[in-house]
């Protein structure tokens, strides 16, 4: 968890431009025209659309428009998420034992069963964690990707941090909402995590013993 903490820490910015580019609306123009109006209690608030050509575009424009904060939002639930790791791992390392068994884990021994018992267990606990953690993710996402204005030009966020953001989620969209997408997420990060896995349990031994050597 303090290794996620310090790379989080070190790549927010990149995560937020990604989310941004993948994100925006390719048509967004500057027209108050093409603006979108959504309701607010205390007032009208209009979407504004933002358009990035490029990831060095979109960090100018960010700086320019939002200031170096800007580069930093969602970090909150960022840090949270690494929950999602001190899930991860420990029910890897237990799947390991059960579908592989300890005596064999100890002596490097049973090369097919090793495979296919890593395989299930990095998938199982990668669904695991990610089903328990998910929330974090939606709520990073509508951080990073928010861009309000009122109607008098003065540029308001949306979302007040990870509680307010949490709290406006849930009672205008219900707790459905803070799982949206989670299944196109599973088919993206399951994979992912097998592969990363697989290739770092084959390739420990075989480096450790390089090491020795």
């Amino acid at each position: 968890m303090t290794a996620g903490a310090s790379s989080t820490l070190v790549t927010n910015p990149i995560w937020v431009i990604k989310t941004r580019l993948m994100s925006q609306n390719a048509q967004a123009a500057s027209a108050s025209s093409q603006y979108s109006p959504i309701s607010n209690t205390s007032s009208t608030y209009i979407k504004v659309p933002y358009h990035y050509t490029s990831t060095l575009d979109a960090a100018r424009k960010m700086y320019l428009h939002e200031g170096i904060r800007s580069f930093y939002s969602g970090l909150t639930p960022a840090l949270l998420g690494l929950s999602h790791v001190a899930v991860q791992f420990p029910l890897f390392e237990a799947f390991k034992v059960l579908f592989i068994g300890r005596e064999q884990l100890e002596k490097g021994t049973g090369g097919f069963t090793h495979f296919w018992g890593v395989l299930a267990a990095s998938c199982l606990s990668k669904v695991c964690a990610s089903s328990a953690t998910y929330p974090h993710e939606v709520l990073r996402t509508r951080l990073q990707t928010q861009k309000v204005t009122h109607r008098d030009g003065d540029t308001r966020p949306r979302y007040r941090g990870i509680i307010d953001s949490a709290r406006t989620v849930y009672r205008e969209e219900g707790w459905r909402a803070f799982y949206a997408g989670m299944g196109t997420n599973m088919i993206r990060a399951v994979p992912a995590s097998a592969m990363t896995l697989i290739t770092y349990e084959s390739l420990s031994p075989a480096f450790l013993c390089f090491l020795v050597c």
